[in-house]
């Protein structure tokens, strides 16, 4: 059986800024999270970012950006990434703000854009008081055509004051 050529896409986190840093508690920090697919633009699919202590989405600031609908959801206290959400917002354009226990992430400021091969999401988040502590931020980007993954990558670190 002939079967047509097809190479698989590949994903990958290359950046997050400010890479580490400390800010009291209900100060907004703006961070930048960079991904590239060797596929295109049009090729990424969820941008999940985890910040807490370890890989758990429970008690956590967790955030997936949906690249197709340009909705970015925060996963409620209890973590489950499949919903209930604590809230959803689509970028580029909301001036409100989503929120959970961990943390808030605010719409004025926060927007992703393009480039060639590049995604670049900025996220206006400011951490709850409940939250303080050494924390570890996680990124994981999927593609939308082949589901290629990068897997959990510990990208940098924070503490709330």
């Amino acid at each position: 059986m002939w079967q047509v050529p097809w190479t698989p896409g590949v994903i990958a986190v290359t950046a997050l800024s400010p890479p580490r840093g400390a800010a009291p508690a209900g100060s907004t920090q703006q961070f930048t999270f960079t991904l590239t697919d060797s596929k295109g633009t049009g090729d990424f699919g969820v941008v999940n970012v985890l910040i807490n202590n370890f890989i758990d989405g429970g008690r956590a600031c967790y955030l997936a950006y949906v690249a197709s609908s340009g909705t970015l959801v925060l996963v409620d206290d209890a973590g489950d990434a499949g919903g209930p959400w604590a809230g959803s917002m689509i970028l580029n354009g909301t001036n409100g703000a989503i929120e959970n226990k961990q943390c808030q992430v605010a719409g004025t400021g926060s927007n992703v854009g393009y480039s060639a091969n590049t995604m670049t999401l900025t996220m206006n988040i400011a951490f709850k008081g409940a939250f303080a502590g050494n924390r570890v931020l996680y990124v994981a980007g999927r593609d939308r055509l082949d589901g290629s993954n990068t897997d959990w990558q510990a990208m940098g670190t924070w503490t709330v004051q």
